[in-house]
């Protein structure tokens, strides 16, 4: 019995000390640098990146919105031209994929920390509304390319075949969204902090991209929904983006990888392939715009010269991007106070209520362009004195004027600029021979692997909207375009 006692003794010393010794060797597996928690501002800051690369990346085939600074014609290539002619091969991929998904996986794990971080729900709060405003960024302009898209079924990765939804239908859907997301953000709160590569934490300035990102998307819908709009621009008025300090810009830095698109394009791998168009350099010569030295350089005899649109031709004949541009830091623009100040004219136009001279908007968005790149102040005077420049003596209608102006000032903002040349009708501009279309393209046509993957919402949502076609006019571009656009 003395003998039995003192085994089972032994054994639960043993017992304890081999769990003693467990506890330890688990602890030696912590690791106490690393988290342990995905961080919802590296997520929030890839999906900023990968949005501010996808507007403004530099493929030569047509496979995203940065190919459209090629279909407004402020560039052409002239060595591959599957992007001036409009070769169909388009991709929302990127979007999807790397901007609104991380974006989703940011808003769960803050939403999975509110009850661990007591005090913080209204720094949660800020988060979620700036999350909540890129989502909406990058859905509208999947709106403004294809027209029908997947959203209500998008993003579950149990699902492989989501319906599209109706463009306006998801687009009315944004805009609630949006001013949910600038009501709940509170100026006085922080953000994201270090995360938010846009405005580096300031939450006033959230508030201010969100309202002059709904004037936009109100003014998108004017010919279609005029009051619906009306309310819609009146409600963003109450604070936008007020100077060119408030840009909401994403801008790289000086080292390789993290530098811009076009500089890794044009200047890293010394891709020379675009030049500037006879069609935009023309128009700059015309004006005498001061910003013609930013944006090109001379050619060899000193003049600046532009290249036809959509043709094979020697690259060093023509004027390339300026210095400016070839910068490493160059900015991705979202949305800047020229932009506004342009809509803003437009509203005092379609006398929007409480919205009046337009003049006064036009030549203001005129100079915030100028600032922008740095030419002074005098200069800019002496540019809206001339009488083709001055909105009381130039040539042409409001829209005329107006959208002119604003697709010279968007300048390498190309899907900004595309967007509003269809939107407004001007300047004219034409497809090349050789194009794959008879007009400069309305919309993207839906990525080929839609087609053979989800075939079945792809034919319907081709169908809802009158057929997968460059000429397929989108829900708010219903006004009459000019046959001069179309390819004689």
């Amino acid at each position: 019995m003395k003998n039995i006692i003192i085994k089972s003794l032994f054994l639960v010393v043993v017992l304890l000390y081999s769990s003693c010794m467990n506890e330890g060797l688990e602890s030696l597996n912590e690791d106490t640098k690393n988290a342990t928690v995905a961080d919802p501002g590296g997520f929030f800051a890839n999906a900023t990146v990968s949005l501010a690369a996808n507007i403004n990346g530099l493929p030569y085939r047509a496979t995203g919105p940065g190919i459209t600074r090629l279909w407004v014609q402020h560039f052409t290539s002239v060595t591959y031209l599957e992007g001036a002619t409009y070769i169909p091969e388009y991709s929302w991929a990127e979007l999807y994929r790397d901007v609104l998904n991380d974006l989703n996986e940011s808003s769960k794990i803050l939403a999975g920390t509110v009850a661990s971080n007591p005090g913080e729900e209204k720094v949660i709060k800020n988060q979620q509304a700036m999350i909540e405003i890129l989502k909406v960024y990058a859905y509208s302009n999947l709106v403004e390319s294809y027209g029908n898209i997947p959203y209500s079924e998008a993003l579950d990765f149990n699902n492989a075949l989501p319906k599209y939804d109706d463009a306006k239908t998801v687009y009315l859907d944004l805009i609630d969204r949006l001013t949910s997301a600038i009501n709940n953000i509170d100026s006085g709160v922080a953000g994201f902090g270090s995360s938010d590569l846009i405005y580096d934490g300031q939450a006033i300035k959230w508030i201010k991209f969100g309202n002059s990102l709904k004037l936009g998307m109100g003014m998108r819908i004017m010919d279609v929904l005029p009051q619906i709009g009306s309310e819609i621009i009146l409600e963003a008025t109450t604070l936008l983006i007020e100077s060119n300090d408030d840009n909401a810009t994403f801008r790289y830095l000086s080292e390789y990888p993290n530098t811009s698109p076009w500089y890794n394009f044009t200047v890293r791998q010394g891709l020379k392939y675009f030049v500037g168009t006879n069609t935009f350099i023309d128009k700059l010569n015309d004006f005498d715009d001061p910003r013609r030295s930013v944006f090109f350089t001379p050619t060899s005899d000193g003049t600046f010269k532009g290249a036809q649109y959509g043709v094979t031709q020697d690259y060093y004949s023509f004027s390339k991007q300026g210095q400016y541009f070839d910068e490493p830091e160059l900015a991705t623009i979202f949305i800047d106070y020229a932009q506004v100040q342009f809509l803003l004219a437009e509203a005092a136009e379609r006398q929007v209520a409480g919205i009046t001279d337009a003049e006064s908007y036009y030549n203001e968005a005129i100079r915030a362009s100028l600032e922008y790149y740095n030419i002074s102040s005098e200069d800019a005077d002496e540019y809206l004195s001339q009488p083709n420049i001055n909105y009381s003596t130039a040539q042409g209608t409001w829209q005329e004027k107006i959208g002119t102006q604003k697709w010279i000032a968007l300048f390498n903002q190309g899907f900004e600029a595309w967007t509003e040349y269809r939107r407004l009708d001007y300047p004219k501009l034409t497809a090349p021979a050789e194009a794959e279309s008879d007009i400069v393209p309305l919309r993207f046509l839906y990525p080929i692997s839609e087609q053979t993957q989800n075939g079945s919402s792809y034919e319907a949502a081709a169908a809802a909207i009158g057929g997968d076609n460059y000429s397929t006019k989108l829900f708010w571009d219903v006004e009459y375009r000019l046959e001069s656009h179309y390819r004689q």
